[in-house]
């Protein structure tokens, strides 16, 4: 939530460093025959979304305590959250780079670390059946066979297990 604010910010003075250099523009200025429609639309759209994303971000943080009222907001946050960085790519180019990644922090970094979770899951599981077997004065061979390891991993386990037993 911290990072979506603070993206929202970034993104704010994106718009500001695109506007001095004359990519975008705001609110009284007149398009000009040389300024393409996609700035001119991202001009008058992303500075409003940056600014609601960012009160948005804010008010889940403070209704993060209340989870019957934080569904509503947090799928309105998730439209305007995803919508403000496809704007902003398209208005700010590469400059909003980084205001996105910080911006949809929040919905893909689980989704990217997800495998890695589900692997060191099985890993502890795996883990305490070898030593649940060793509890139970089961070979190592069979436990390689049945289980499908190393003989290495058994035997340092072994001794793991022999060593808080003692």
């Amino acid at each position: 939530m911290y990072a979506q604010a603070f993206g929202a910010i970034l993104g704010l003075i994106a718009c500001l460093y695109e506007y001095v250099y004359g990519n975008l523009v705001v609110i009284g200025n007149r398009f000009v025959p040389g300024m393409d429609y996609i700035n001119f639309i991202c001009g008058y759209a992303l500075y409003p979304l940056c600014i609601i994303v960012f009160f948005i971000s804010l008010i889940n943080l403070i209704l993060n305590k209340k989870p019957n009222q934080l569904k509503n907001v947090a799928l309105l946050n998730k439209i305007l959250a995803h919508i403000t960085v496809i704007i902003g790519i398209l208005g700010c180019k590469f400059y909003f780079i980084i205001p996105a990644l910080l911006i949809l922090y929040q919905y893909y970094i689980p989704v990217l670390f997800e495998h890695d979770l589900k692997r060191e899951e099985r890993e502890a599981n795996r883990q305490s059946a070898i030593v649940e077997l060793l509890k139970n004065n089961i070979g190592k061979h069979t436990i390689v066979k049945l289980l499908n390891v190393s003989y290495e991993e058994v035997e340092i386990l072994e001794l793991e297990y022999c060593s808080k037993r003692r």
